[in-house]
């Protein structure tokens, strides 16, 4: 007799839905004589598009047996078709009636091989009778043991589902802490991202790689300054376009990209765009960053957050002055979803608050200018909160994240232009403390309009039918490297941003540790959605690991920045630079592993840093004649390989496998609590053996 099994709640999917079987682990640890690897962790039946999907998930691989799907889809007494596969790598499969007569169809699909823990059926909906509605049983046998059974239930054909993407503007991972609602809706019913990357991270650029799955050196959009930001950007092939084309129903609220409204129209020199609206969108409602004269009654902008002006569809403005941006957002995206959601047609709502982000007006408890160690006058920027939430975190937060950063030897092993940085003095974390309260205030605020849209969605029946994303376009320095406040730069607290992830086929409160980039948004949302992206996209889909978990860190990760005031000697490639090539314009260009940060700086300096062992990344293991300090040449020279492989790439070329030395297995990365750091090449500090 197969052992106890609890059904799971039916939940649509678009590659994935309907129902999940999980296993009594105190069974497992009772019954060991009648468990085996076969024995079924899960069963999913897909039965949304225009294939009828099954997923089984076994509780280990490497094991020998069968494998019997059983469908009905008439809800009599009986299946009427069998798929049957043994557990190998190239296994025979077999497609029967249930009378043994042969199932005539074409286009499936079924494996187990036996190195995976998964058996996969796929058949095109009309193999089944059109499949309005099936229930599917699965059978596993594996001589020695017992045979293991679970059922989905009747699984009715369901629409496509939708997806909500919430982006905030320049949070950092920790602040995540200030959200508890948000923690609690999305990341405790779904999963944490612990390592999302935002590779370029600066708002314009990654938010340019959000909507394209791209990479920065793809897209273009370098800056948020002319010639490049918005007006760069080419929106004509962007993962609206993709599920708008698909029958979806698209909308977007908030903050688009830097210059919207005043920048030209993309492909266009001259003109505003404050009427614009890119392709794809069917509800448009982005804030515009200018565009009306100073003197027009609508004159609001995105970091005004009691003036914001909104573009209607591209047929007026709506102005909200007077009115908190945030508090506005959160009552229009209420109508959205409620609105959408009565709709047959599947949606995609990207809801993009502006907060944390310094902005207008000014607050009587803002910090005053201060003089920093330079003698120059500072002013640390702050978002504007309402009265009513002023001083709610003054008892929690004694200080600023980057207060206790304290380099050393002062920054000198590190490149010659962060060498001209000095710590922040006291005045100066004084007000980042002040700042630091602020951006928390002003996330506690969104924290409840992410409340209300999730109420609204669940009272529109829609929630278990959504895939929910919640990010940051880009990480923030609070005085860490000793930078007072920025981004850009691909130190952690910049790099890093806060990912949660829920919805249908996706397990509750769970911690993923796989990276997670910006590039990998739009891939993601397309796979969730069965549609095919229309570019070549430079991230990958994430769905398979957030319902299943990690598969390692094995793919290096391209950081880069945008112009300054030295420009290399060679194109993209690496290459030196001969005419009619153009010059590789980025400043700082890097790879990131679980492990080590390297970066080539166009001065020709470089960088390393093992955050195994120095995780506030202090001691660069690059000596200025550009050898590795001592234990660190191996990972110095696979760090500059991997440069090379991937510094220009396009596609599948992005994704290259890390090298044994830089990979990580499933569960092993750095910030696992379960990780321990290696010993030797150089024991405890680095700096030691520079």
């Amino acid at each position: 007799m197969s052992r106890n099994w609890t059904a799971l709640v039916l939940a649509t999917a678009v590659s994935l839905v309907a129902a999940q079987v999980a296993a009594d682990a105190a069974s497992i640890r009772d019954s060991r004589d009648g468990v085996g690897r076969h024995d079924v962790l899960r069963l999913v039946v897909d039965n949304t598009g225009p294939r009828v999907g099954v997923e089984v998930r076994h509780l280990g691989n490497q094991w020998t047996g069968d494998v019997r799907i059983a469908f009905d889809t008439r809800g009599g007494p009986r299946a009427e078709y069998v798929a049957t596969t043994p557990h190998r790598r190239q296994a025979r499969t077999s497609f029967r009636t249930v009378d043994g007569d042969r199932w005539k169809c074409s286009g499936r699909r079924l494996g187990s091989p036996a190195a995976r823990r998964v058996t996969r059926f796929s058949a095109p909906r009309s193999c089944l009778g059109e499949a309005g509605a099936l229930s599917v049983e699965v059978t596993v046998t594996s001589p020695g043991y017992r045979r293991d059974t679970a059922a989905s239930g009747r699984v009715p054909a369901q629409k496509r589902p939708n997806v909500l993407m919430i982006m905030v503007d320049d949070a950092r991972v920790d602040e995540l802490r200030y959200m508890p609602r948000t923690r609690s809706l999305i990341g405790g019913r779904g999963v944490t991202f612990k390592n999302s990357l935002a590779p370029y991270p600066l708002c314009c650029p990654a938010r340019a790689s959000v909507l394209l799955g791209q990479y920065v050196h793809n897209h273009r959009v370098w800056s948020h300054e002319p010639p490049w930001g918005f007006t760069s950007l080419d929106d004509r092939s962007t993962i609206a376009t993709w599920l708008d084309d698909r029958g979806y129903a698209t909308a977007y609220l908030g903050k688009y990209l830097n210059g919207y409204g005043v920048q030209p129209r993309p492909g266009e020199t001259r003109g505003g765009s404050a009427q614009y609206v890119p392709p794809g969108w069917d509800d448009w409602r982005a804030s515009i960053d200018g565009g009306p004269t100073p003197d027009h009654p609508k004159n609001g902008g995105t970091y005004r957050y009691y003036d914001t002006t909104l573009n209607h569809d591209g047929r007026g403005f709506d102005s909200y002055a007077g009115e908190y941006q945030t508090r506005v957002y959160g009552q229009l995206a209420t109508r959205v979803v409620t609105r959408r959601a009565a709709s047959r047609a599947p949606f995609f709502f990207n809801l993009s608050f502006t907060a944390p982000h310094h902005g207008e007006p000014d607050d009587p408890d803002d910090p005053p200018p201060v003089t920093g160690p330079d003698g120059e006058r500072n002013q640390i920027k702050t978002p504007a909160v309402p009265p009513d939430v002023r001083g709610r975190f003054d008892d929690v937060i004694r200080a600023a994240p980057g207060a206790d950063w304290h380099d050393p030897d002062r920054g000198q092993d590190k490149p010659s232009f962060m060498r001209k940085i000095t710590s922040p003095n006291r005045a100066e974390l004084a007000a980042l403390r002040e700042a630091t309260r602020q951006r928390a205030e002003a996330l506690s605020v969104v924290d409840v309009q992410v409340k209300k849209v999730m109420k609204a969605l669940a009272g529109t029946g829609e929630l278990n039918d959504t895939l929910v994303i919640f990010t940051s376009d880009n990480g923030y320095f609070m005085g860490e490297q000793g930078i007072r406040q920025g981004k850009t730069l691909p130190y952690s607290p910049a790099l890093r941003i806060p990912t949660l992830m829920r919805g249908p086929g996706i397990p509750s409160n769970q911690v993923r540790y796989d990276p997670f980039l910006s590039i990998d948004f739009a891939p993601t949302i397309a796979s969730f959605a069965g549609v095919t992206p229309g570019l070549v996209a430079d991230g990958q889909s994430m769905l398979q690991v957030a319902r299943d978990g990690d598969r390692g860190w094995t793919r290096p990760v391209l950081t880069e920045t945008g112009p300054r005031g030295v420009v290399r000697d060679t194109d993209e490639s690496g290459a030196p630079l001969q005419a009619p090539a153009e010059a590789d314009i980025r400043y700082v260009i890097g790879i990131r592993t679980d492990q080590y940060l390297y970066t080539s700086i166009a001065t020709g300096e470089e960088e390393l840093y093992d955050m195994a062992v120095d995780p506030q990344q202090y001691a660069n293991l690059v000596r200025p004649d550009g050898s590795a300090a001592e234990g660190y040449d191996q990972v110095l020279e696979l760090m500059r390989q991997q440069l090379h492989l991937v510094r220009a790439c396009d596609g599948a070329e992005c994704r290259v496998p890390l090298p044994p030395g830089l990979a990580t297995g499933p569960g092993e990365s750095i910030r696992n609590p379960r990780y321990a750091p290696p010993s030797a090449p150089i024991g405890a500090d680095p700096r030691a053996r520079r």
